[in-house]
């Protein structure tokens, strides 16, 4: 049985896709079988036809190990994009699904759509969030952050909401990170000392990503040690 770990944002268009895809590189190097997993997808990519993160696995990270689940065409909370084409998520058949690929992968990333506190569906009289089905189905999750103007905000109440809602936070990704600036170099210092979590990697600003980038980003963390500490994450069984 493989483990999953759950890899969330402190909001959308954050870039937990590249970052999952540079994880996904950087794991299988190290020998393992690795599954990304995207149940919910809403909104289309460049080409007006394709669903934009399993047109990103597919055409520029070239992951074949990637799937989704619930594709929709609105590009909005899962929430609205479910009521506006008629779609009825549900949390069992993804959890279901997720059960299977932990059969044929040693790690299984799954990615969330936006970040904890989006709405899925409605049960019961209440909103079932995404926080929600990272709780019930006991997911540890990595937090992916920018480190630009404003990161300390999103990155403290966002792990503030996990840590209500009794979500396991394992470590910290800063993505879209400018080496030159220093609010970025301290957004990074100040935002793992307030949370008290390690610091799993960083990935520069990119001016252009392509399947050879994210392998020689991958190549760089496991020069610098970084990988490991992602087998050390893996250690924490789901």
């Amino acid at each position: 049985m493989g483990k999953a770990i759950f890899m969330t944002g402190t909001g959308t268009e954050i870039g937990k896709t590249v970052v999952t895809s540079i994880v996904a590189l950087a794991l299988e190097r190290f020998g393992m079988k690795v599954g990304v997993f995207k149940p919910i997808q809403t909104g289309l990519a460049e080409d007006g036809v394709s669903f934009a993160e399993q047109y990103w696995y597919e055409r520029v990270a070239k992951i074949p190990t990637s799937e989704g689940m619930y594709y929709m065409e609105p590009a909005m909370s899962p929430h609205l994009a479910a009521a506006l084409t008629g779609t009825s998520i549900e949390p069992e058949r993804i959890a279901e699904r997720l059960e299977q690929l932990k059969q044929r992968y040693d790690v299984v990333l799954v990615e969330g759509a936006g970040g904890l506190a989006v709405p899925w569906c409605e049960r019961d009289g209440r909103w079932y969030m995404t926080s929600d089905f990272v709780r019930d189905y006991q997911l540890p999750a990595v937090l992916v952050s920018l480190s630009s103007l404003g990161a300390i905000h999103h990155a403290v109440t966002t792990a503030a909401y996990a840590e209500a809602k009794g979500i396991r936070l394992l470590g910290l990704v800063f993505n879209q990170f400018q080496e030159q600036e220093i609010i970025h170099q301290n957004n990074v210092e100040m935002i793992a000392a307030l949370l008290r979590l390690p610091v799993l990697a960083v990935v520069p600003l990119l001016p252009a990503v392509s399947r050879k980038e994210l392998e020689n980003l991958a190549e760089q963390w496991i020069e610098q040690g970084k990988a490991k500490q992602w087998l050390e994450v893996l250690s924490v069984g789901v």
